[in-house]
């Protein structure tokens, strides 16, 4: 009874230190930055740039997800523009290598994210346009051309 009664007693002290030492530290620092007020009046204007990686695909389309949910929530207007290019890259939009994540995909071209892939890699890598998404379109001559232009229109680059 003594060791529970001892255990219970130093669970209660570290609960106590571990609170007064939060609140102390993050009194100051924990601040809301609140970007509502912000884009209610601007686009959102997302490049997402597809990994060479196949593992890293889940997390790029969760975080696509994410701005279309909080987008529609709070009423912004949104373009999201998804670019693949490199072997890796030009996968994201085959059948062949991603098949599972097909229906999210078609999903967000729905909800009016535009999906482009590069003319250099398909030549390179023999790939005809009836192996990519029936929605994919194709940057000419290159998908790095087509970012630097989209960064030079206000689009915020994020790399997976």
């Amino acid at each position: 009874m003594y060791i529970f009664l001892k255990f219970i007693l130093l669970l209660l002290i570290s609960f106590s230190i571990v609170s007064i030492y939060s609140r102390n530290a993050f009194s100051s620092t924990n601040q809301r930055i609140n970007t509502v007020p912000y884009f209610q009046h601007k686009t959102l204007k997302e490049l997402y740039v597809v990994s060479q990686n196949p593992k890293k695909w889940p997390l790029l389309l969760s975080d696509i997800s994410n701005a279309i949910i909080y987008s529609n929530r709070y009423f912004f207007r949104y373009k999201i523009i998804v670019v693949g290019y490199g072997p890796g890259g030009i996968k994201f939009f085959m059948n062949k290598y991603n098949k599972k994540n097909y229906p999210t995909i078609q999903s967000f071209h729905t909800y009016g994210v535009k999906f482009v892939t590069c003319h250099l890699t398909m030549k390179t890598l023999s790939i005809k346009k009836s192996q990519l998404f029936k929605f994919v379109k194709i940057a000419y001559p290159g998908a790095v051309f087509y970012i630097f232009k989209l960064k030079s229109q206000g689009y915020v680059n994020i790399n997976y």
